[in-house]
């Protein structure tokens, strides 16, 4: 799995590096687009020593790590459109045969109207969203579209990183309610290559990596 998102990242990091050389101005495609994912300190379980010695989850207890899976995909767009579902971009989610699946999709007008409301319900989930995966709201997240704030959301998820993978047992509450939304741990080229922004190139106690590795058995068609 992370060998072709590593391979869909790319891909979309490329075609931004393009566009970037044909329209010939001074920018890079993390200025267009960044990935991040979620994990957080917390305080390590009291029950540690039941966990089996020397394994991703006794490691990740013990240095008070947990990552953050969620589920349910959401997209919101320009403040003005926004889509909550289950779907997944596979097979057994758009076969229409297989799993069951369940999305919701607004938009907010003015009263009357058919202008489209950019400062209304929309934008409050986005904005409810940042404060709680960023740790904190700045007047910079009013303009998403803006690069000053691209370049903050890109400090405070560098640092939510950093916070995560340093090797220090958990010390204080302070940490788990830090955000615990992490940029990504990748290095982009200004040609859109991507490399793993670690010096292991592996996630924290575990030994996978960060870019992934294509598997020997599973045929490169398969979806499940």
């Amino acid at each position: 799995m992370l060998f072709w998102q590593t391979k869909t990242m790319t891909m979309m990091y490329k075609k931004i590096a393009r566009a970037i050389n044909k329209a010939d101005i001074d920018t890079h495609p993390c200025d267009y687009l960044n990935f991040f994912c979620l994990g957080k300190r917390e305080k390590p379980p009291e029950a540690l020593q039941m966990l089996k010695a020397d394994t991703p989850a006794s490691k990740m207890a013990r240095h008070g790590r947990g990552m953050i899976y969620v589920h349910s995909k959401a997209m919101v767009v320009d403040d003005i459109y926004a889509i909550v579902g289950s779907a997944n971009i596979n097979q057994r989610s758009m076969d229409g045969r297989r799993d069951s699946e369940i999305a919701m999709g607004c938009w907010e007008t003015m009263p009357g109207t058919e202008n489209l409301v950019t400062d209304g319900h929309v934008q409050g989930l986005r904005k409810g969203l940042w404060a709680e995966h960023l740790g904190a709201y700045e007047d910079v997240f009013e303009l998403p579209q803006s690069l000053e704030c691209v370049k903050r959301v890109q400090e405070l998820g560098a640092a939510n990183w950093q916070r995560y993978v340093h090797n220090t047992a958990w010390q204080t509450s302070t940490e788990q309610d830090a955000g615990h939304m992490m940029r990504y741990p990748i290095k982009v080229s200004k040609s859109g290559d991507i490399s793993a922004a670690t010096q292991s190139s592996f996630f924290p106690d575990t030994t996978a990596p960060i870019l992934g590795t294509k598997s020997s058995y599973l045929p490169s068609r398969l979806t499940v």
